[in-house]
């Protein structure tokens, strides 16, 4: 046997590196730069003929069929390798639903008998790309924005703070904007409102591309003076600009192409509207950049200026233009405000540039991660998983007990 073929057969072969989002899934190899495919977290249901997301599951059984048929298509038609060849890690959520966990590994060891399964939270594995123990990590996602502080390589879970805003929420509101202010150009030299020419709501997908294509998220002065006008206009309950305050100059309309015989006219003031929501205070004045402060001060008072010193910002929303410096000019102004300035003795608050792009830091750690020698030692084998029938996690006492591994 010829001597490449002899190391071939003893080097294993890298994990397989799986972070199932709410709208978006990234797979690839460990020990690769970057996911070798991200694609939409839906799949056709074999039951039904149509196109389900994952996430949006009944019950169990429901969850298991589209799992399997999901899984199925990133081994062999996106990564064509054989899934009992290679271990597997995969990047959850902390407070990722046991029946999600669960389901996943059953369907993974059962039915593709893949060798072993380890389970890593995002938010610790975004630490992996900086090669830092300490930080405080935001993932702004597709449903939801969740802030979690990371000391020493430790999540300090008491700390955890969320909040239901994320791309699903900027959707909607484009939706609503589109329906009614936009205006449709066709052959015709009459143009026609959107919610005239429209038989069913506009896609999902179209709904993102108009978002990364044509919005961005306007500078804090700017939007502070347009959160105000829009207040004015609810109260008044009119549409008509308020004399008293005086409103900037949109930017310009962007025409958008529908199909081939249709233009959609985007208003700018829709462009630079829509993200806005990511900073505006809800009922309980609490915004995306509350959500930084809020955790700082639940945590330990000796760690706080290291980990306002390491923040790292990732999540598919956090790549809409602007949205950076937005960020850390509403925290700015929030530490000089009453509410944090007297607990929270901090100047400033500095965010780290990992090395990728914001939707695939927490892949890229785990890819780190997954060459490390700490894969085989911490990770559930096959035959573990016959004998317990589910995967612990970090409150699990039964496997603790017994001296077993916890995920």
């Amino acid at each position: 046997m010829p001597m490449y073929e002899t190391i071939a057969v003893v080097a294993e072969k890298h994990s397989v590196i799986l972070d199932i989002g709410t709208a978006y899934t990234k797979v690839g190899f460990a020990r690769e730069v970057g996911p070798r495919f991200i694609i939409p977290t839906e799949v056709i249901h074999p039951q039904t003929g149509k196109v389900v997301r994952v996430w949006n599951y009944q019950a169990k059984d429901d969850l298991y069929v589209v799992l399997k048929e999901f899984i199925h298509r990133l081994y062999f038609k996106y990564l064509a390798v054989n899934p009992k060849d290679r271990r597997v890690v995969i990047v959850e959520s902390v407070l990722c639903p046991t029946l999600f966990r669960n389901t996943l590994a059953e369907v993974l060891f059962m039915h593709f008998e893949i060798p072993s399964l380890v389970y890593v939270p995002s938010h610790l594995m975004s630490l992996f790309t900086l090669g830092i123990s300490s930080a405080l990590v935001m993932d702004v996602g597709y449903s939801e924005t969740v802030v979690l502080p990371i000391y020493c390589g430790v999540p300090i879970l008491n700390t955890y703070e969320s909040l239901p805003v994320g791309g699903q929420l900027i959707h909607r509101r484009i939706e609503a904007e589109l329906m009614e202010k936009a205006y449709i150009k066709t052959s015709s030299p009459n143009e026609r409102s959107l919610a005239e020419v429209l038989s069913e709501p506009l896609k999902e997908s179209v709904l993102e591309d108009i978002k990364v294509r044509t919005c961005f998220i306007t500078p804090r002065a700017r939007g502070l003076i347009l959160q105000a006008h829009e207040g004015r206009k609810r109260i008044k309950g009119t549409s008509s600009p308020d004399p008293e305050l005086e409103v900037p100059t949109p930017p310009p309309d962007v025409d958008y192409p529908l199909d081939g015989e249709k233009i959609l006219t985007i208003p700018g003031t829709l462009r630079e509207w829509a993200a806005e929501l990511l900073f505006e205070q809800d009922a309980d004045s609490k915004s995306i950049a509350t959500l930084i402060l809020d955790s700082l001060l639940r945590c330990p008072i000796d760690t706080r200026k290291e980990l306002a010193n390491n923040v790292i910002i990732m999540g598919g929303t956090a790549m809409l233009p602007g949205f950076r410096h937005s960020l850390l000019t509403e925290i700015k102004m929030l530490l000089d405000d009453p509410r944090y300035s007297s607990r929270l003795p901090l100047k400033e608050i500095k965010i780290h540039n990992p090395p990728a792009k914001e939707n695939y830091v927490a892949w890229l750690g785990a890819s780190a991660f997954g060459a490390t020698e700490a894969v085989p030692s911490r990770s559930i084998t096959k035959d573990q998983y016959r004998q317990k029938k589910y995967i612990p996690d970090w409150c699990d006492k039964k496997w603790a007990e017994n001296g077993e591994k916890c995920l």
